[in-house]
């Protein structure tokens, strides 16, 4: 899993060219660059799963993720794009599972060097801040859709004689067998 196929300088050139590092100075590149182990996996590998030891950060060179909670799919990542859970400090066990959807060729970051990184050149951290801010925006666009869609459920429901329970704040609980 851990073949190595890329240089430095392409490991560089990948970085540069991933959106949310593209304004990083090239020095910062190589010093994460340095670090980053390339990993392999096969259709259906699993890069990490719920409840599995922190790795730290992977970034997609070549192939498909998908990202789940659960049976939930939250979303599939594809070339230039990242995951793992930088809130996790090392060993710390993941919220939810990575599984490689087709041929996957991933740089991997730890946490401790990703960090390093970010102290030494601000800019890495500023771009963090903006796609956490992007994520958050985009997150609460889903909460507002779906809280429609149950706005819209429940009046349905209600014109056709059926009364729906309240819903509270963490008291929803899934169906048994449901995971």
């Amino acid at each position: 899993m851990a073949e190595q196929t890329l240089s430095l300088l392409e490991k560089v050139a990948f970085l540069k060219s991933v959106d949310i590092l593209s304004q990083i100075p090239t020095e910062a590149l190589a010093q994460m660059a340095e670090t980053g182990r390339e990993m392999h996996y096969d259709a259906g590998d699993s890069i990490f799963r719920e409840g599995e030891p922190n790795q730290g950060a992977f970034l997609v060179v070549d192939g498909l993720v998908e990202i789940r909670r659960g049976r939930a799919l939250d979303s599939v990542r594809g070339p230039g794009l990242g995951f793992g859970e930088l809130a996790l400090a090392e060993g710390e066990p993941h919220a939810f599972s990575a599984i490689a959807i087709k041929h996957t060729h991933l740089l991997n970051l730890s946490n401790e060097d990703f960090f390093e990184t970010m102290l030494e050149y601000p800019e890495v951290g500023l771009a963090m801040v903006r796609t956490m801010a992007k994520r958050v925006s985009e997150l609460g666009q889903r909460v507002h859709d779906l809280e429609g869609q149950i706005a819209h459920l429940n009046a349905a429901l209600s014109q056709a004689g059926v009364q729906a329970g309240q819903y509270q704040s963490g008291a929803y609980r899934r169906p048994e067998g449901l995971k």
